[in-house]
């Protein structure tokens, strides 16, 4: 994520081993997407891979076809605004290159104007979608099949490298985020094709309940109602430090709230009740009192600085996130030496007087870590905002690979890996909300996952993580960044097996067949969320069938495909029922809309022969749907889908 991404690089352990040609992350096999592959069939096609990072390098192999052109329906550079006034841009603003656009740059070998300086998108998209064409398949995403969409909408920003320029920060999306959003979204709608978002930033601050005006904004455009489009976001790298404080202030109480502080940026973002007020004091390292700062009524907005620090309180209604909870916040930014801060909080006026503050940047490296609080730590609530979304599909990350072997030979590992395989990642940000919900969905492999790096990217500078060396290399992507595409990819596998789901469908499929082990505990809990991701038995639960060993036959209430798919004209299907009882089979279209009856009516038990008739529909992804009155094994509710071509 965000917050520690480049400063980690730098913080590898290592020890000398002879070098392996190919190593795999095991990362397909652990979560049942290579079944999902081999038995099921299902790569993504038909779905679409949108992925808000910093970036692509469209030229990389694995996001090109066998014959060379893109697998990039389009690449929405928000922070390049020369291409604002385009008649292909509707947001006006950044710059939209469009697949046949992107093809004659490819065929003409001349480059677009638009790169992943940093690197993180090109590794985000590979772990998710990547197809794996320049390692022979062996480095493919989830959903190699799938279509691709890549968002520059945000970077920490690179440093001039290899003859490259340096890239300036904009490490915030700002108002950009729901334009970008809406741009996907209507050209999913145009291609008549479900997509799945992955956001890969993001760190703690914020109210982190589910209020701020962008959780909100994501809860406006996916979940129940929605179909063919899900958002997905990891928790944060927050966690696995003492990065967030809550207690409890009482009326005419002073709690000294201490803050261990590195020598560079650090904010600290508080939050509390509508109904209290709590006078602020600032004590700097030297034992110097700034303030007292006193409470500002609801609706009003104080300031206030002393050396190094700049103090912001703010009344109900006027936070910096726009919140729609009744809360007040404080925000301290601090930019003096390194040493140990006092935030002193006194009870003005106490109603409910609990409160809970984060910190921005923290760092799991180190030790002890930096920019820590040493009072009223409380473990978890790092679940950052814009992953506080009720509908918003929260990942956390575990490790499955804690070391890999670089170009030169030698063994790495990445800091937090020290648990092992099977342990949560250190870093990774857990919950409740700051409102008590539990905050994570599921857990993926995310350390250390093997993915595409761009060839022109910082990260490829860093010999460390890179695995194979060439004009196209495959590196390390690891922490809460390497497990959020995992998921990402996965759910393009169930939108394709069922693209009218809804992200309200999809967390609950991830939920109930997600699994539990010796290192997740009982689930669901605040850290692992249900449990680790499992592609296989949610795959096969939305496709109707049982999750059995491979080569074994589910039984119960069944539909299968006997082809042809893609088709023009006509497909055929077989139902099975495993007992007399009523049916209704029908098509729909990518947006929910009924476009066939196969059939309505009784239906004895045993095998029946149906065929979709598509000749009046137009080309794109259908969904066939068999309901039965009977509940059985297999499930009353199966579903097939298929691919009208013209």
């Amino acid at each position: 994520m965000t917050r520690s991404l480049l400063t980690v690089m730098a913080a590898l352990l290592l020890f000398a081993v002879p070098a392996a040609a190919q190593q795999s992350d095991g990362v397909r096999a652990e979560t049942g997407v290579e079944r999902v592959h081999n038995e099921l069939g299902l790569l993504g096609t038909g779905a679409i891979v949108a992925v808000l990072d910093r970036g692509i390098d469209y030229e990389h192999p694995d996001f090109r076809n066998p014959d060379g052109t893109t697998r990039l329906l389009y690449i929405f550079d928000t922070l390049d605004n020369t291409g604002a006034s385009d008649p292909d841009n509707p947001t006006g603003f950044g710059t939209v290159y469009t697949r046949d656009e992107i093809n004659a740059a490819l065929a003409a070998g001349v480059r677009l104007n638009t790169r992943d300086a940093v690197g993180h998108g090109t590794a985000s998209m590979g772990i998710a979608a990547g197809n794996g064409a320049a390692s022979d398949g062996f480095y493919a995403g989830m959903a190699p099949g799938a279509d691709l969409i890549a968002v520059k909408l945000i970077t920490e920003g690179a440093p001039a490298h290899d003859g490259e320029p340096a890239e300036a920060p904009n490490p915030s999306p700002g108002n950009r985020l729901f334009p970008a959003i809406d741009f996907v979204l209507a050209r999913a709608t145009e291609a008549g094709k479900p997509v799945v978002f992955l956001a890969n930033f993001g760190s703690s601050a914020g109210p982190m309940d589910g209020t701020s005006t962008d959780a909100r904004g994501i809860d406006a455009r996916f979940g129940s109602g929605f179909p063919g489009r899900v958002f997905i976001t990891g928790s944060s790298d927050d966690g696995g430090v003492a990065n967030h404080a809550g207690g409890t202030v009482q009326q005419g109480q002073s709690l000294d709230l201490r803050i261990s502080k590195a020598a560079s940026f650090l904010r600290l973002d508080l939050w509390y009740g509508a109904d209290d007020r709590f006078t602020v004091e600032v004590v700097a390292p030297n034992g110097t009192v700034y303030g007292p700062f006193a409470p500002p009524p609801n609706g009003v907005q104080s300031s206030g600085s002393g050396p190094g620090f700049a103090l912001f309180h703010n009344g109900d209604g006027v936070d910096f996130y726009g919140a729609s909870s009744p809360s007040r916040e404080l925000l301290i930014d601090f930019n003096g030496t390194a040493g140990t801060y006092t935030v002193r909080l006194t009870g003005t006026t106490v109603v409910d007087g609990s409160f809970n503050a984060s910190l921005n940047p923290s760092n799991i490296i180190g030790a002890p870590p930096q920019n820590r609080f040493t009072t009223f730590a409380v473990p978890g609530y790092t679940v950052w905002d814009l992953a506080s979304a009720r509908q918003n599909l929260c990942p956390n990350s575990y490790v499955l690979n804690d070391t890999w072997v670089d170009i030169d030979g030698i063994t790495r590992t990445y800091p937090g890996n020290e648990g092992g395989p099977g342990t949560l990642w250190t870093g990774s940000g857990i919950g409740p909300t700051y409102d008590g919900r539990l905050g994570i969905t599921v857990s993926a492999p995310g350390n250390s996952n093997i993915t595409p790096y761009a060839p022109r990217s910082f990260f490829n500078t860093f010999r460390f993580n890179v695995i194979e060396d060439g004009p196209a290399p495959y590196g390390i992507l690891a922490a809460v960044s390497g497990a959020a595409p995992v998921v990402s990819g996965i759910v393009a596998l169930l939108l394709e097996a069922n693209p009218t789901l809804d992200a309200a469908q999809v967390k609950d499929v991830l939920q109930r067949t997600a699994r539990a082990d010796a290192f997740t505990g009982a689930v669901p809990n605040p850290a692992w969320g249900y449990g680790k991701i499992d592609a296989f038995a949610a795959a096969s639960d939305v496709l109707g069938t049982t999750a059995t060993a491979p080569g074994a036959t589910p039984e119960g209430f069944g539909l299968t495909l006997a082809g042809p798919n893609p088709f023009r004209r006509t497909t055929a299907l077989t139902l099975t029922l495993p007992a007399p009882q009523s049916v209704r089979v029908e098509a729909f279209d990518v947006l929910g809309r009924r476009v066939a009856v196969l059939h309505d009516g009784a239906m004895a038990a045993g095998p029946h022969p149906l065929t979709l008739d598509a000749s009046e529909l137009p080309a794109g992804l259908y969904v066939v749907r068999a309901t039965g009155s009977e509940a059985t094994r297999g499930g009353a509710v199966v579903s097939r889908s298929v691919t009208v071509v013209r």
